[in-house]
């Protein structure tokens, strides 16, 4: 969906709904794309920083997004591994599914910070999750 004002909204290869179809320019550098296989990279992370800490950690690998019905951007997870992406609560009977590596990613990114600016990685303590490996695109209403 392209308009005069606002985003380019496409649909990845790898099932992801994003502005700019995840390409980040690089200025006359080129660009940054995203990587292949997002779950694969988080499992692999995720079993480096095992073998290398003997910590049982999950991983969750974000990245910045726009919306189409809004300015600026926030941070969606496009990669999990060790974590299961989406969550179900429960309240009064009524049940919601939440994007649950988006809500890490989120709290991450006010670490992360946007556009190179911050820290190309953060560390969230005390949140329970379920582990899984079912990884990112399980949420997707569109597979890939």
């Amino acid at each position: 969906m392209a308009t005069e004002k606002g985003p380019i909204i496409a649909r990845h290869t790898l099932g992801h709904q994003l502005t700019s179809a995840g390409i980040d320019r690089a200025g006359t550098e080129g660009a940054w794309l995203l990587p292949a296989d997002p779950d694969a990279s988080a499992r692999s992370l995720r079993d480096a920083l095992k073998t290398y800490s003997g910590a049982t950690v999950a991983v969750v690998i974000a990245d910045s997004d726009g919306r189409a019905d809004r300015r600026g951007a926030t941070v969606i997870s496009i990669g999990a591994a060790g974590v299961a992406p989406l969550r179900v609560t429960e309240h009064g009977g009524k049940w919601q599914e939440e994007t649950f590596t988006d809500l890490i990613a989120a709290a991450a990114g006010i670490i992360l910070g946007q556009r190179g600016r911050g820290a190309p990685i953060a560390v969230l303590r005390g949140i329970e999750y379920d582990p899984s490996d079912e990884g990112v695109p399980t949420m997707f209403h569109h597979q890939p």
